[in-house]
């Protein structure tokens, strides 16, 4: 995991990331299809470009929001070193964001950039949040949706899980 030293350099950095995007975006679309074999191409082509990225910056700035979250509400206050896995790099072990107060995890959380809990999105939120309580510390699954945040509490009442869900 890496250390959060900063949230406003962080925040610079998604900032730059989503400009990049935005960029590469425009220059696969820079020209106006003239066939539906060439808009589909142009599709394609932006799809490639931008799908990985588009996902991961995403998970980045929700990630940011749910660590001013933690800052504001749960440690307000508190000395604390925030971590967190940016791309979605972490183990099976490691949270996407994990807050340590004096020496000891105070919050593990998981996050989501998902808008709806359907098909793939929900099942991996069953495995997320199964994960999730396993972890030390106060267990926090963040979400950006009312759909996610219904969804995530339906599953974490059925299974007894002690986790908040929270949207950002």
């Amino acid at each position: 995991m890496e250390r959060i030293a900063d949230l406003k350099l962080a925040e610079d950095l998604i900032l730059q990331e989503v400009r990049q995007l935005v960029l590469a975006a425009k220059n696969v679309m820079a020209r106006e299809p003239t066939s539906p074999a060439e808009g589909i191409n142009i599709l394609n082509n932006l799809r490639k470009t931008i799908y990985e990225d588009l996902n991961q910056i995403q998970h980045e700035a929700i990630i940011l929001r749910a660590a001013q979250s933690l800052k504001n509400k749960d440690l307000q206050g508190e000395k604390v070193e925030l971590y967190w896995n940016p791309r979605q790099t972490g183990t099976a072990e490691e949270p996407d964001l994990q807050a340590v107060v004096a020496g000891r995890i105070a919050v593990s959380a998981e996050i989501t950039a998902s808008d709806r809990p359907i098909g793939t999105i929900a099942k991996r939120m069953n495995a997320t949040l199964q994960k999730l309580s396993r972890m030390p510390g106060k267990r926090i699954y963040f979400v950006s949706t009312e759909a996610m945040e219904k969804q995530a509490r339906t599953k974490v009442r059925n299974a007894g899980y002690q986790i908040e869900v929270r949207r950002v």
